[in-house]
């Protein structure tokens, strides 16, 4: 049995945890129209790792993919391993939330939409597609878009990495350069266009099979350092107004998530914690949920803030909101995983 990479999962533990914190200030903005200034603050606080957080999940995707050689499986075994770990949640969430929404709103979603575009959930890339046309999207994002692209390239990846790494690395940052600075053909920015997060996919891969040997601890601990200094120089610019002028253009500012995300991963990635350990069990039990929290929080957030009236809330009625969020969303998330393990049986 492999060993469990423990840094790898504190990487997923940080990014589920902003990617969480984020949302619900973002939407306490959007959806509610709130206007505590301090909430501002906490969103642009959270929106600082958001950003790299979602790029190493990619990346720790990859890497996870190549180290439980799942390029050795046979294409049937793998695709099936992958919609059984992938789309069976997905599928169990979506149902739950159609069912919770539809009682909330007293509409289903999508109700006036041509049946058809209903493809685009069953593929799971209506988080990708609503941004071009209406779809039935509900939950997942473009998360769930990218990863399901990502996945489904990987057997193809897999056999570039082996043939040809370094050429297919280079074709594809310089394709990531062009798309990003000079020419973006899609309608949406980077931030949700599948082919950039392909290049932090196939980086995971890379790195993981560029060995697995402990990374050098004064790499490490340079890395940390640097980590620290992006996260600080964000805080700053977003905080001091006299330093504004140091703010960066949104492509400009991909980079740099790109650079504290590959940081965070060799900072963190050879960390050792005893499993007895109750730190241990914490981090895992949260990586374990990991996935169906990213499923089902936003769209948990989404409901509150549209059925309550939080102009009036003061800061311990909004903490006492997140905490309901958090509480349903890990009810629903242990209520998804046991569901969807049920039904995994089914596709042995």
């Amino acid at each position: 049995m492999k060993k469990r990479i423990i840094g790898l999962d504190i990487l997923r533990d940080i990014g589920v945890i902003f990617i969480f914190f984020y949302h619900f200030f973002v939407e306490y903005i959007v959806t509610a129209g709130g206007t505590d200034g301090a909430m501002f603050g906490y969103n642009y606080f959270f929106n600082i790792l958001a950003r790299p957080a979602s790029l190493f999940l990619f990346v720790i995707s990859g890497y996870a993919l190549m180290y439980n050689h799942e390029d050795e499986l046979p294409l049937g075994k793998y695709y099936l391993r992958r919609f059984k770990g992938l789309f069976i949640p997905f599928y169990v969430a979506y149902t739950l939330m159609f069912v919770v929404c539809f009682l909330v709103n007293n509409q289903v979603v999508g109700h006036d939409l041509p049946i058809s575009r209903f493809l685009f959930t069953l593929a799971g890339i209506d988080g990708v597609a609503q941004l071009v046309t209406a779809d039935f999207y509900l939950i997942g994002e473009w998360f769930m878009s990218c990863i399901v692209i990502c996945y489904a390239l990987f057997p193809v990846l897999a056999k570039l990495l082996k043939k040809f790494k370094f050429i297919t690395l280079a074709v594809l940052l310089v394709w990531y350069v062009i798309a990003l600075l000079v020419y973006n053909p899609f309608p949406f920015t980077q931030l949700m266009n599948p082919l950039f997060i392909i290049v932090y996919f196939y980086i995971g891969m890379l790195l993981q099979q560029l060995g697995d040997e402990k990374i050098n601890t004064k790499l490490r601990l340079v890395c940390a350092v640097l980590s620290a200094l992006i996260f600080i120089y964000f805080c700053l610019i977003g905080f001091v107004p006299s330093l504004e002028w140091m703010k960066l253009t949104q492509e400009q500012n991909e980079l740099i998530y790109f650079a504290i995300s590959m940081t965070m991963l060799v900072a963190l990635r050879d960390v050792e914690i005893p499993s007895d350990k109750f730190v241990y069990t914490l981090i895992t039990y949260i990586s374990g949920i990991s996935w169906y929290v990213i499923l089902l929080h936003h769209r948990i957030m989404i409901l509150f803030y549209s059925h309550l009236s939080v102009e009036a809330y003061n800061h311990r009625e909004i903490f006492a909101l997140l905490l309901a969020c958090i509480f349903i969303t890990w009810s629903a998330s242990i209520l998804v995983r046991n569901l969807s393990s049920r039904v995994k049986k089914i596709f042995k």
